[in-house]
């Protein structure tokens, strides 16, 4: 496997332009398909907890946990600490390592993840930042992706540097066949390992696609609702 080459870290830092106040209570119009969607894959998740509980196998159940860290990894040291901030020399093969993962969690393509993270570090808790904070915790938990952009939104991520990732084949590859990817290995791949293994289909799909998957959103939410509720800001000072 490719091996890490550490720098010294860096963070990536912004000016901060005037995006404008704040407007809380800024109402965009809801996306009704994302919403419902989210709360059906949400009810499906609980009835995967329900199977993890009361009939899953063993195996099923360390299979999409497995699965839970291998994405978790893709999206923490892949799509944010290298991806979106640079932190560290990759080598081409482990490139293709974070790649993989990060489409395991599912979290849409690289390429958008990383656009909106840089605009969330660049506007910060402005109008601009994809999921403000500063229009509450179910808004930057879940809630962002439920509604239509603020116009700020809109117009500030059209000025975020992509240049790196545009020139990059492996993040630009998994970006124009994302579908293709997500199928293979977040649907596919999770679900035919405990089947092999002697599980039901239907306990493989709501185990290792639907829980797994709504437990890996939500861990990676909780980073954008409960860190910018209780954390620190260190850096202001």
């Amino acid at each position: 496997m490719g091996t890490v080459q550490p720098e010294p870290e860096v963070e990536v830092t912004f000016p901060r332009p005037g995006a404008g106040p704040i407007s809380r209570h800024f109402l965009t119009d809801i996306v009704w398909f994302n919403a419902i969607g989210f709360l059906l894959m949400h009810l499906a998740g609980v009835a995967g907890l329900y199977c993890v509980i009361a009939k899953a196998r063993w195996f099923t159940t360390f299979w999409a946990l497995a699965l839970v860290v291998a994405g978790g990894e893709g999206v923490t040291i892949g799509a944010h600490r290298y991806y979106t901030h640079r932190s560290f020399k990759a080598t081409w093969f482990l490139q293709l390592v974070f790649v993989v993962l990060q489409t395991i969690a599912g979290e849409n393509c690289l390429y958008i993840w990383v656009r909106d993270h840089r605009q969330h570090h660049k506007y910060s808790d402005t109008n601009a930042d994809p999921h403000n904070a500063k229009r509450g915790f179910f808004f930057s938990h879940i809630g962002w992706l439920m509604m239509r952009k603020h116009p700020d939104v809109i117009a500030k991520g059209k000025t975020i540097d992509l240049s790196d990732l545009e020139s990059d084949f492996l993040v630009m590859a998994q970006k124009r066949w994302y579908n293709f990817f997500y199928v293979i290995l977040a649907v596919m791949l999770p679900i035919g390992p405990p089947m092999a293994f002697g599980e039901s289909l239907s306990n493989s799909i709501f185990v290792c696609f639907f829980f797994r998957y709504i437990f890996q959103l939500n861990l990676t939410w909780l980073v954008n609702s409960a860190a910018h509720l209780y954390g620190t800001k260190p850096y202001h000072k």
